[in-house]
């Protein structure tokens, strides 16, 4: 009788067994982040083990997970399309991890460059996809260097954002509160349009510059 008992105890242990759920192949597990891979660029930010002070700092903020999530779909739909040049791509987008996101803890505000960043690279991203409708340019004249600044405003990005060139510099800005008047800004610049007149200022400098 006792080898009865062990036998049916241990028929009941092995059905219980057989039937414990266990994950699809490829899923991830519940509680766990899957890691954002950039394949063409061997780069990859995996929370888990991030590699370097900018990744831990975004891993640490969900609003900028959320931007590298978008980033990366970004960079991956560009490298979908036909007729990509995926060399140039994958070297864009290292260049961007590793001057413009890792280089953000050694600055004053790691938060925000990296914030900005990221923002700046989705806009890059969208701007050079061909479905992307392309806003009328705007010029102005800016004294006293007589300098024309051009603007672009795409206010269907999600910030809005703005796609100025000054001299040959391009700086991308993104929508700012404004009580009156169009405000847009990013470290170091701002543009502030009122009833036709800009206000541009960068570095600390403010120049006044007015539609052709």
């Amino acid at each position: 009788m006792k080898l009865i008992a062990i036998l049916a105890a241990a028929l009941t242990v092995s059905a219980c067994a057989s039937t414990t759920p266990q994950p699809a192949a490829g899923s991830t597990a519940p509680g766990t982040r899957a890691s954002t891979t950039s394949l063409a660029t061997g780069s990859s930010l995996d929370c888990t083990r991030p590699a370097t002070a900018a990744q831990r700092l975004v891993c640490a903020d969900s609003r900028l997970i959320d931007l590298d999530n978008r980033v990366e779909a970004a960079y991956q739909q560009a490298l979908s399309r036909r007729g990509a040049d995926t060399s140039a791509l994958a070297s864009a987008q290292r260049t961007w991890a590793t001057t413009e996101r890792d280089t953000c803890p050694q600055t004053a505000d790691p938060h925000t460059c990296l914030l900005e960043a990221y923002q700046t690279r989705l806009v890059r991203l969208t701007i050079d996809d061909p479905a992307t409708p392309t806003p009328p340019l705007v010029t102005y004249q800016c004294p006293p260097q007589d300098s024309p600044l051009t603007a672009r405003f795409y206010n269907q990005l999600d910030p809005p954002s703005a796609v100025l060139n000054w001299k040959g510099d391009q700086q991308i800005l993104f929508v700012q509160p404004s009580g009156s008047g169009a405000r847009y800004g990013r470290q170091g610049v701002e543009y502030w349009e009122h009833q036709g007149e800009v206000r541009l200022k960068i570095n600390g400098t403010t120049f006044a510059c007015t539609t052709t």
